[in-house]
């Protein structure tokens, strides 16, 4: 059994086995579940430094089982910061359980953190399943507001060209997080248009001031 003080690297629930292989992230959203809490099901997600692709890889095979359905590269950090890490765990992953969903959370900037590689079909060819990415907003402004991208006005626009491409490659589908100060219907719009799913989180952190 893993000890809750300890800092976690992989953590579960259910059916679902979950990779916290960075805690950095370009964006600083202002609902961010790292801002209030250390730990996400009783797992210490707070890391103070990134562990090694071998030490996950590790983790993976002490604890990974057929008794789950999935694995998700998610936690308190974007993993696309680490796509090199992401690719090859994948590979281990498909390796080890070739019919196991694995599964990628990202903020959706993945080609701007990486610039000079073709992320989508990095991650294709590494054998990921399926991607999750974070909309949060229905237009650049608000985005900014509320997810405070390093990466300024073009964000917005990035997350929507990186999920147009890769809903024709994974099962793809978009996610927002029920706050006041996002538009949902127009977030619900957005992704009609683009024939993507929406997925509607919910908030339980504290009560939240976005100037």
């Amino acid at each position: 059994m893993m000890d809750p003080n300890d800092e976690s690297i992989v953590y579960w629930r259910k059916k679902s086995f979950y990779l916290n292989i960075t805690n950095r992230c370009t964006n600083n959203c202002v609902f961010c579940v790292r801002n209030y809490k250390t730990a996400v099901f009783g797992f210490n997600l707070k890391l103070t430094r990134e562990p090694t692709e071998q030490e996950i890889i590790n983790e993976l095979r002490k604890y990974l089982t057929n008794a789950f359905e999935e694995v998700v590269f998610t936690g308190y950090g974007e993993p696309l910061e680490r796509l090199d890490a992401v690719c090859n765990i994948s590979r281990e992953i498909k390796r080890l359980f070739p019919e196991i969903i694995v599964r990628l959370d990202t903020n959706g900037l993945g080609q701007l953190i990486n610039p000079d590689i073709d992320v989508i079909m990095e991650l294709k060819l590494a054998g990921i399943n399926q991607v999750s990415i974070s909309l949060n907003a229905s237009n650049a402004e608000q985005y900014n507001k509320i997810c405070r991208s390093k990466f300024g006005k073009q964000s917005f626009e990035a997350i929507q060209d990186f999920a147009k491409a890769a809903k024709y490659i994974f099962k793809t589908n978009y996610t927002i997080v029920a706050i006041p100060q996002i538009d949902i219907q127009a977030c619900q719009n957005i992704a009609k248009e683009q024939e993507i799913f929406l997925k509607i989180r919910q908030y339980s952190g504290p009560d939240l001031v976005i100037e």
